[in-house]
């Protein structure tokens, strides 16, 4: 640091502060062909860190939060916190958490930065430039020793959060240089948030022309926007480049690795994650669940890429992204990624999320790792492979959403019969799953010599998951089977725990023809009647889709009704919309097209369908069901 210091700046020379932003900017452009040269795959093997794993920790008034953290931090396994600290933090709970925490022996990450109304006028506010200098001035004296490094302010690039312009926060930037100046304190920053490493560039070089570079480069790298964490990113140069350009979670870490060596900073910090609820459950009616999904693919793929030398997942606890929930759906005015304050609810009513079940498994398997193989392939499928520090190696794979790929396409059977198979909170399969889906699964060999590792080329070879158009989602009681026989193909919802080839047997057209019909609900152009078949409780319905004439040839051109509906179904499920349990379709193919095609379901007495709501209506009902017309 002391022989990257040049003279400060004038903190009162406002242009000349926002001309070196703007220059760096301009700079930041011309990196652009280098930095869409980095590699977008895995490429070489990586030792990740016993360190690599953070989280970013608040507390509320009552003291109990603080024993409720630090019980938490011990059971996830982490020994690095990142805080943030401001004016009323001082005297208050923030401040009996910190203590706590040193006391209890944490590596702590300050983040200092001023409130909103300071931060907007602190590079022309005299009154404004002394209040944060006095904060930071007795923060770094008074637990400066004891942290691994103090953050200068949080995400600059988003004024409307933070209160930052270019020029309040290099004001912000100088003070803390000036008042670290001599003392073995690392700063960190400038903690720009998503992928906007134009912001970066521009920062980092404006603040080693103000007289000081950071020790460590800090970004908040999201991929929310992308939806899926390996999915190229298609907002920053659009759907098109996104695709050719192949700006993926691997490249991403890269580009801002070499951004920290540019200006010969060691290390690089992503110093807040997550993926919020409110998001997710746009797309999944089970966003606890996809939360933890998410969360161990990002952490593999960040591990692997070897670019970030810590994570820090934020925050611990919120309802919207937590780890854990408060069961308070009261959320600050200023988003938690710039100011995570303090926690809000009552203790006894804090809950842990699969998420917190995942991240305690990342943190048991990914750190003091070696990553000797990675693969994140165009056709939908992901697969790392660690060796343990301790001996024995693991396996991690998936699918893109939605998808799967059978796991005997993968590896022998020797192979998986000394495996483990585990799920994404660290919890033993009683059987090993047939497929890989969208839900990472872990297999693990004791004995190294037991393990089997797929070359990346016929990783490679596998057919594209989502070529068939079948939607699958994962499910905690069935699991998928796809099949073709007899001149079918289709897919069949097993139960876990049956022998899934004799399962899937009893839903053969031909079976099903045979099996008695308890009731025929249908019998036209399209028959549906119900069954009860071996292995399933209640009673099944079951629709034939009759393919007669034209129908014939449109099924050339688009999906027969069986798939449709299967498809429909899994997807509506998927979103928390109700409709009975997809079980099965079958369709034969023929040169002339689709022609007979089935599909099976639960079937649900007494139900009901959009149908009947607005018929009800439509014939002068003031109520459906018990609701008005306004309710539904």
């Amino acid at each position: 640091a002391l022989s990257r210091r040049a003279p400060h700046a004038d903190l009162n020379d406002r242009t000349g502060t926002q001309l070196r932003v703007a220059a760096g900017f301009a700079s930041a452009v011309r990196q652009l062909p280098a930095w869409l040269r980095q590699p977008h795959a895995f490429n070489q093997p990586v030792a990740v860190g016993t360190e690599m794993l953070g989280v970013n920790i608040a507390t509320s008034e009552d003291p109990e939060c603080d024993d409720y953290v630090v019980a938490c931090l011990e059971e996830l396994g982490v020994r690095h916190v990142r805080m943030d600290f401001s004016y009323g933090s001082c005297g208050a709970a923030a401040e009996r958490l910190l203590q706590r925490v040193l006391a209890e022996g944490y590596a702590v990450f300050l983040d200092i930065l001023p409130p909103l109304e300071d931060a907007k006028v602190l590079h022309v506010d005299a009154g404004a430039q002394q209040r944060w200098r006095m904060l930071v001035r007795n923060v770094l004296a008074d637990y400066g020793a004891g942290l691994v490094a103090v953050e200068i302010g949080a995400t600059p690039n988003r004024g409307k959060w933070s209160g930052f312009s270019m020029g309040s926060f290099m004001a912000a930037w100088v003070i803390a240089a000036e008042e670290a100046e001599g003392l073995p304190i690392p700063l960190a920053g400038p903690n720009i948030s998503d992928f906007e490493p134009l912001y970066n560039w521009a920062f980092l070089r404006a603040m080693r022309r103000s007289g000081r570079v950071s020790d460590i480069h800090t970004n908040n790298l999201f991929v929310e926007r992308a939806v899926q964490p390996e999915l190229y990113d298609n907002r920053v140069f659009g759907r098109w480049a996104g695709k050719h350009l192949k700006l993926n979670l691997f490249k991403k870490t890269r580009v801002l690795a070499s951004i920290s060596q540019a200006f010969g900073i060691n290390q690089t910090y992503c110093t807040y994650t997550c993926w919020t609820l409110k998001r997710l459950k746009r797309w999944h009616a089970q966003a606890e669940d996809k939360s933890a999904d998410f969360l161990l693919r990002y952490l593999t793929i960040a591990a692997a890429s070897g670019a970030f030398d810590r994570v820090y997942w934020g925050p611990l606890i919120c309802s919207r992204d937590g780890l854990i929930s408060c069961a308070s759906d009261d959320y600050p005015n200023t988003d938690n990624v710039s100011f995570y304050e303090s926690v809000r609810g009552k203790v006894a009513d804090f809950r842990k999320t699969a998420a917190f079940d995942a991240f305690a498994n990342a943190a048991r398997l990914l750190q003091d790792t070696l990553c000797v193989q990675g693969f994140s392939g165009d056709n939908g499928l992901f697969h790392f492979i660690f060796e343990a520090a301790q001996g024995g190696e693991f396996h991690i794979l998936w699918c893109l959403d939605r998808s799967q790929t059978p796991l005997a396409q993968l590896y022998p059977d020797h192979a998986l019969s000394n495996a483990r198979g585990l799920g994404p909170d660290g919890q033993e399969y009683g059987m090993m799953p047939i497929a890989v889906t969208e839900r990472p699964l872990i297999l693990r060999w004791a004995n190294a010599q037991q393990a089997f590792r797929p070359l990346p080329t016929d990783l490679a070879a596998v057919s594209d998951v989502k070529r068939d158009g079948i939607l699958v989602r994962p499910l905690d009681t069935r699991q998928t089977v796809k099949l073709a026989q007899d001149g079918w193909q289709g897919v069949v919802a097993a139960p876990l725990g049956v022998d899934p080839q004799a399962h899937v047997a009893r839903f053969l057209p031909q079976q099903l023809e045979h099996l008695d019909v308890e009731t025929t609900l249908r019998n036209q152009r399209n028959r549906v009647w119900n069954v009860q078949i071996q292995g399933e409780s209640g009673l099944q319905t079951v629709k034939l889709n009759r393919a007669r004439g034209i129908k014939r040839v449109s099924y050339h051109f688009r999906d027969s009704k069986g798939k449709r509906h299967w498809n429909n179904a899994c997807e509506m499920l998927r979103r928390g919309v109700n409709t009975p349990e997809p079980l099965a379709f079958f369709e034969r193919q023929r040169r002339s097209g689709v022609q007979d095609n089935y599909y099976v379901s639960c079937f649900i007495a007494g139900s009901f369908s959009c149908r009947d709501v607005f018929a009800a209506f439509k014939q002068g009902e003031s109520s459906f069901r018990g609701r008005s017309r306004q309710e539904w």
